[in-house]
C-alpha cells in the first residue's frame, strides 16, 4: 500500500489543509501531554495575609501586595506566575523593577542583555522561580521568552496581553511610572505590585497616591497589607521590623 507525505496510509490522500490540522491537533496533544505532566508544588501559606494573598494571585486581576520586607510578597508572587506559565494558564511572565541609580531607570553601559543588567536587582525574583523549576529550565524559559524583563525605559508604547505582570519595589516608581506601567495592562493579564512605602529610596514615591486613588475611584483592585507580625523570613527578622515600626510611630527618626 502507498504511503502519504507522513509515512501514514492513512493520510495519502489528505487535502493541504487537512495535513495542517493534523499539525495543530499533534501541537495540541504535545502541549496536553506536558500540561499533565507538570505538577505545581503545594503552597501552604504561614499566615492569614499570605493565604489572602495566595487566593488574590490566582483569582484576581490587579493585586497590590504593600507592606513590610520578608512577609513573602515577591516570593509567593513568582511562585503562582511560574506555575501559571508552566500550566499555560498564561503565555507570559514580565518583570519590572525600578532602578534607582543616578539617572533614574537607566542601566547605563553594564555589558550583556537587559537580564543581566537587572541581575543585582532580580536576585529575589531568580530564586522564587529556581524553587519551582531547576536552573536549565529557567534558562530556557528565559531564552524563549517565556519570561520577559521590562525596562522603564522602553515601556512606553506597548501592551501586555494574556500575561502575568509583577512590578516589584513599587515604592521606588514615582506616580510618573505608576501611571505608565498600569496603563499598560492588556486583555487577560494578571497585574501584580508589591511594595514597602517605608522602605521607599525616592523622596516622590508614587505608590501611596495610587493605593488612594483605588480606594476613591473604586478601581477593581486587591490590596493584601501586610503588618510587622507577618514577616516569615526568621524572628530576628520580624523582631527588627517591630522594633522598628514601633521607633517609627513614636516619632523617635
Amino acid at each position: 500500500m502507498l504511503q502519504g507525505p507522513l509515512g501514514n496510509p492513512n493520510e495519502q490522500h489528505l487535502p493541504p489543509m487537512s495535513q495542517k490540522a493534523l499539525k495543530r491537533l499533534k501541537r495540541r496533544q504535545q502541549k496536553s501531554s506536558s500540561k499533565v505532566r507538570y505538577q505545581p508544588s503545594i503552597i501552604r501559606p504561614l499566615n492569614a495575609r499570605q493565604s489572602d494573598l495566595i487566593d488574590s494571585l490566582k483569582n484576581a486581576t490587579q493585586i497590590f501586595a504593600i507592606g513590610e520586607a520578608g512577609t513573602g510578597k515577591t516570593w509567593l508572587s513568582c511562585k503562582i506566575a511560574i506555575q501559571k506559565l508552566k500550566s499555560q494558564e498564561i503565555s507570559k511572565i514580565l518583570i519590572a523593577r525600578p532602578t534607582t541609580a543616578p539617572k533614574r531607570h537607566q542601566q547605563g553601559f553594564l555589558p550583556g542583555k537587559l537580564e543581566q543588567k537587572l541581575a543585582p536587582w532580580l536576585v529575589p525574583m531568580m530564586d522564587a522561580f529556581k524553587d519551582e523549576v531547576s536552573a536549565a529550565e529557567l534558562e530556557r524559559l528565559m531564552g524563549a521568552g517565556d519570561i520577559e524583563f521590562l525596562s522603564f525605559e522602553h515601556m512606553r508604547g506597548r501592551t501586555f496581553k494574556d500575561a502575568f505582570v509583577i512590578l516589584d519595589e513599587a515604592q521606588n516608581c514615582t506616580f510618573a511610572d505608576l501611571r505608565l506601567f498600569l496603563t499598560r495592562k492588556g486583555e487577560d493579564t494578571t497585574y501584580v505590585v508589591t511594595g514597602d512605602p517605608v522602605q521607599s529610596d525616592i523622596d516622590d514615591s508614587g505608590l501611596g497616591a495610587i493605593l488612594d486613588i483605588i480606594e476613591k475611584y473604586d478601581i477593581d483592585a486587591d490590596i493584601i497589607e501586610f503588618l510587622p507580625e507577618d514577616v516569615v523570613r526568621s524572628e530576628h527578622a520580624r523582631e527588627w521590623v517591630e522594633a522598628f515600626s514601633k521607633w517609627t510611630a513614636n516619632d523617635n527618626l
